[in-house]
């Protein structure tokens, strides 16, 4: 064949309609490529046999291989063998499952450095509509760990700096009045035990335990000759003390607790029948840690000495609650403080 009939061969190729498809797919196959390589996460895909088919620039530098060199490779020639075999299974999972796939993995890209990734992976069908193989991408994470460790140190911080504060604030109101020192601290410690008895929210739980460890901050405004009188209080010096719920609400209502500690001060004193003070709220008025609070605090009150008698035991404060349950004390908080007490609860001497 001479340069004239090649020539003419050529032309009748060029004009030929599948030569004109073979260029359109080779530019379009250019194209997602140049697409792939502009993301900065690392994509790969290989075939239903986990043959690596193909990959952008950013795989490329995770995995230390130029593309060519990893085509036609599985992921036992380029990882460890049991990491490879880790890989393998999820893959084989994926495939025999289809759909997606998506878990955290902390891999060592080929610089050397450990980064935290998430591998977001799916299956994906030929024009025939026949399984093909698999598609990942591959998110680090790294930065994003590192600012939520930060902000959890950080957190941890600020909550131990409150429980501190809180311990501080307490611990100033019973300097106060010795004959009840440690009261708030045993109630908190028995609204915290009767609160886990009910299973109750983590949020709840918190709530209960600082509210109880600062239901009389209001007494600081009470002075130390009523707090401390051995003898029965009149009535106004009675009416004065009633006050130190509606004092420890109002000292406690500018600070910004993640539970409402003020309102729950202001209602430990409440009763369920309307008797209580300093609002006369009812039923479902009083919140649910109020109502535990209320239990406990009264438990604590009748079981230990005052100045004006001497300590009336558990089994007298016990007999109170057991009479006065569904009536001033809600029922359910009444049995959960009975089991604790079944379950060998005792008040620490503080």
């Amino acid at each position: 064949m001479n340069d004239t009939e090649t020539s003419k061969l050529e032309d009748v190729c060029q004009q030929c309609p599948y030569a004109a498809i073979d260029r359109e797919l080779k530019e379009q196959v250019h194209f997602l490529q140049i697409l792939i390589d502009s993301i900065p996460n690392p994509i790969f895909y290989k075939d239903k046999h986990g043959i690596y088919k193909g990959c952008n620039t950013a795989f490329e530098a995770y995995i230390g291989l130029p593309r060519k060199e990893l085509t036609g490779k599985s992921v036992f020639d380029i990882s460890p063998k049991q990491l490879a075999q880790k890989y393998f299974d999820m893959d084989n999972d994926l495939l025999n499952y289809r759909g997606r796939q998506e878990y955290e993995s902390r891999v060592k890209y080929a610089d050397g450095s450990f980064r935290d990734v998430i591998f977001n992976k799916a299956t994906f069908n030929s024009s025939s509509g026949e399984l093909a193989g698999i598609v990942g991408a591959i998110v680090d994470v790294s930065k994003q760990k590192q600012i939520e460790l930060a902000l959890k140190q950080t957190s941890e911080k600020l909550s131990l700096v409150l429980n501190q504060t809180v311990q501080a604030m307490a611990t100033i109101t019973e300097m106060r009045d010795i004959y009840t020192a440690g009261h708030q601290q045993r109630v908190s410690g028995l609204s915290l035990a009767i609160a886990r008895e009910m299973n109750l929210p983590e949020d709840t739980i918190q709530a209960v335990e600082v509210a109880a460890l600062l239901h009389d901050i209001g007494k600081i405004s009470i002075p130390s000759e009523i707090l401390t009188k051995p003898g029965k209080l009149s009535f106004h010096e009675f009416e004065i003390v009633k006050g130190h719920s509606e004092t420890g609400f109002e000292i406690l209502k500018s600070i910004d607790f993640p539970y409402p500690v003020a309102e729950i001060v202001r209602q430990h004193h409440e009763r369920l029948d309307g008797s209580g003070y300093p609002r006369g709220l009812s039923g479902k008025e009083v919140l649910l840690e109020a109502r535990i609070l209320m239990v406990a605090d009264v438990v604590e009150a009748i079981s230990s000495h005052r100045p004006y008698r001497p300590a009336l035991g558990i089994v007298k404060a016990i007999t109170e609650i057991n009479l006065l349950k569904g009536i001033q004390y809600d029922s359910d908080v009444v049995e959960a403080c009975l089991k604790v007490f079944e379950k060998g609860y005792a008040f620490d001497a503080v």
